[in-house]
Protein backbone atom coordinates (compact mmCIF):
# COMPACT_ATOMS: atom_id res chain seq x y z
CA UNK A 1 0.00 0.00 0.00
CA UNK A 2 1.13 3.45 -0.86
CA UNK A 3 1.77 5.81 1.86
CA UNK A 4 -0.34 8.91 1.83
CA UNK A 5 1.10 12.05 3.16
CA UNK A 6 -0.95 13.96 5.66
CA UNK A 7 0.89 17.17 4.97
CA UNK A 8 -1.15 20.24 4.06
CA UNK A 9 0.66 20.55 0.72
CA UNK A 10 -0.63 17.25 -0.53
CA UNK A 11 -4.31 18.06 0.14
CA UNK A 12 -4.04 21.41 -1.66
CA UNK A 13 -3.07 20.06 -5.00
CA UNK A 14 -4.37 22.01 -7.97
CA UNK A 15 -6.57 20.31 -10.52
CA UNK A 16 -4.69 19.20 -13.57
CA UNK A 17 -5.73 18.70 -17.20
CA UNK A 18 -9.43 18.19 -17.74
CA UNK A 19 -10.38 19.41 -14.30
CA UNK A 20 -8.59 22.73 -14.87
CA UNK A 21 -10.15 23.17 -18.29
CA UNK A 22 -13.64 22.39 -16.95
CA UNK A 23 -13.15 24.87 -14.13
CA UNK A 24 -12.02 27.72 -16.43
CA UNK A 25 -14.85 26.97 -18.87
CA UNK A 26 -17.34 27.22 -16.00
CA UNK A 27 -15.83 30.50 -14.87
CA UNK A 28 -16.03 31.90 -18.41
CA UNK A 29 -19.69 30.91 -18.67
CA UNK A 30 -20.49 32.55 -15.35
CA UNK A 31 -18.56 35.71 -16.35
CA UNK A 32 -20.38 35.94 -19.68
CA UNK A 33 -23.74 35.43 -18.01
CA UNK A 34 -22.96 38.08 -15.39
CA UNK A 35 -21.80 40.53 -18.07
CA UNK A 36 -24.92 39.87 -20.15
CA UNK A 37 -27.16 40.42 -17.14
CA UNK A 38 -25.26 43.62 -16.36
CA UNK A 39 -25.72 44.90 -19.93
CA UNK A 40 -29.42 43.99 -20.03
CA UNK A 41 -29.99 45.69 -16.68
CA UNK A 42 -28.17 48.79 -17.90
CA UNK A 43 -30.23 48.91 -21.10
CA UNK A 44 -33.48 48.52 -19.20
CA UNK A 45 -32.46 51.26 -16.78
CA UNK A 46 -31.57 53.60 -19.65
CA UNK A 47 -34.89 52.90 -21.36
CA UNK A 48 -36.84 53.43 -18.14
CA UNK A 49 -35.09 56.73 -17.50
CA UNK A 50 -35.60 57.99 -21.06
CA UNK A 51 -39.39 57.43 -21.22
CA UNK A 52 -40.32 60.54 -19.17
CA UNK A 53 -37.86 62.62 -21.17
CA UNK A 54 -39.40 61.43 -24.45
CA UNK A 55 -42.87 62.32 -23.18
CA UNK A 56 -41.69 65.77 -22.18
CA UNK A 57 -40.00 66.21 -25.58
CA UNK A 58 -43.23 65.27 -27.36
CA UNK A 59 -45.30 67.71 -25.28
CA UNK A 60 -42.76 70.48 -25.89
CA UNK A 61 -42.89 69.83 -29.64
CA UNK A 62 -46.69 70.02 -29.55
CA UNK A 63 -46.52 73.27 -27.59
CA UNK A 64 -44.04 74.67 -30.11
CA UNK A 65 -46.34 73.72 -32.99
CA UNK A 66 -49.26 75.48 -31.28
CA UNK A 67 -47.13 78.57 -30.67
CA UNK A 68 -45.99 78.60 -34.31
CA UNK A 69 -49.59 78.31 -35.52
CA UNK A 70 -50.66 81.14 -33.25
CA UNK A 71 -47.72 83.26 -34.41
CA UNK A 72 -48.71 82.65 -38.05
CA UNK A 73 -52.30 83.68 -37.29
CA UNK A 74 -51.20 86.83 -35.48
CA UNK A 75 -48.81 87.81 -38.27
CA UNK A 76 -51.47 87.35 -40.96
CA UNK A 77 -54.02 89.28 -38.87
CA UNK A 78 -51.49 92.08 -38.38
CA UNK A 79 -50.80 92.16 -42.12
CA UNK A 80 -54.54 92.43 -42.91
CA UNK A 81 -54.99 95.22 -40.39
CA UNK A 82 -51.94 97.05 -41.74
CA UNK A 83 -53.37 96.92 -45.28
CA UNK A 84 -56.73 98.11 -44.00
CA UNK A 85 -55.12 101.01 -42.10
CA UNK A 86 -53.18 102.08 -45.19
CA UNK A 87 -56.37 101.91 -47.29
CA UNK A 88 -58.33 103.95 -44.72
CA UNK A 89 -55.59 106.58 -44.61
CA UNK A 90 -54.82 106.82 -48.31
CA UNK A 91 -58.03 105.87 -50.18
CA UNK A 92 -61.00 108.20 -49.58
CA UNK A 93 -63.35 105.92 -51.55
CA UNK A 94 -62.57 102.97 -49.27
CA UNK A 95 -62.97 105.20 -46.20
CA UNK A 96 -66.40 106.29 -47.43
CA UNK A 97 -67.42 102.70 -48.17
CA UNK A 98 -66.43 101.48 -44.69
CA UNK A 99 -68.06 104.45 -42.93
CA UNK A 100 -71.33 104.02 -44.81
CA UNK A 101 -71.34 100.28 -44.14
CA UNK A 102 -70.71 100.59 -40.42
CA UNK A 103 -73.06 103.52 -39.84
CA UNK A 104 -75.82 102.25 -42.17
CA UNK A 105 -75.76 105.48 -44.18
CA UNK A 106 -76.99 105.82 -47.76
CA UNK A 107 -77.45 108.57 -50.28
CA UNK A 108 -80.80 109.69 -51.51
CA UNK A 109 -82.06 107.46 -54.28
CA UNK A 110 -79.81 104.55 -53.32
CA UNK A 111 -81.12 101.13 -52.46
CA UNK A 112 -79.09 99.04 -50.06
CA UNK A 113 -79.40 95.28 -50.11
CA UNK A 114 -77.88 93.44 -47.20
CA UNK A 115 -77.25 89.73 -47.27
CA UNK A 116 -76.80 88.30 -43.82
CA UNK A 117 -75.06 85.07 -43.04
CA UNK A 118 -77.04 82.51 -41.14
Amino acid sequence: MAHRSSSPKASRRRPVGRHLQARTTGIRIVNRAAFTIFLVTGCVAMAALSVPQLRKLRSLKEELARANAQEHYVRSHKERKSRELIALRDDPAYLELVARDRLDLYRSGERIYRIEKK
